[in-house]
């Protein structure tokens, strides 16, 4: 999987380490961030089946004893139904590239889009990097990196689960752990780092 990502991102490219990947989120870690709570029976009232099915895991463990964080893919597993009645789907696969390459590439394709009136009232509302979350403008990576683009489908039809690439500086996220809920996505050492393995 990451030897077929660095291809789709630097095929041809002359500095590979001016690409850097990283995993975020449950699969990389296998809890959620302390924003989003193990369930309780509570909220599964009204939800047969997800009640059963975490009757079935918890049985008698003590509330204080239970995982205080989501693990991966347990909503998924539980059968779990979101506020709009639909049942949860699996754990997205975050991959969190950080390139200045890539975001002056995608930054050209912005002006290029906006000029042509092709972007989204969304998109310009956010703006070329998210007022929220940071990362750069979806649209505009989606039109300029295409073998991204057609390998996040791939991926996703293999594995089952959507995959997430977001686009950042190569400084990274920015540090937002004194912010909100203290959930940051800024480098750590404790990073799951993706390399690109050697050839054979």
């Amino acid at each position: 999987m990451s030897a077929s990502l660095f291809r789709a991102l630097c095929s041809s490219c002359e500095r590979p380490q001016d690409y850097d990947v990283r995993l975020q989120g449950s699969w990389a870690f296998f809890f959620s961030g302390r924003h989003k709570n193990f369930p309780t029976e509570r909220e599964l009232a009204g939800q047969p089946v997800a009640s059963a099915r975490f009757q079935d895991w918890m049985g008698t463990t003590p509330p204080a004893e239970r995982p205080a964080r989501r693990p991966f893919d347990s909503l998924h597993k539980l059968g779990m139904l979101d506020e709009n009645g639909k049942p949860y789907g699996p754990s997205d696969g975050d991959f969190q590239i950080s390139s200045d390459v890539m975001v002056a590439e995608a930054r050209a394709k912005w002006d290029e889009l906006k000029s042509a009136g092709m972007l989204s009232d969304a998109d310009i509302r956010n703006g070329f990097i998210h007022r929220k979350y940071s990362f750069v403008n979806r649209t505009a990576v989606r039109e300029a990196f295409p073998e991204l683009e057609k390998w996040s489908t791939v991926w996703e039809e293999r594995l089952g689960r959507p995959i997430a690439p977001s686009l950042f500086p190569s400084s990274g996220p920015p540090d937002k752990s004194q912010e909100g809920n203290g959930v940051s996505t800024h480098f750590r050492n404790s990073d799951w780092v993706v390399t690109n393995p050697p050839m054979h």
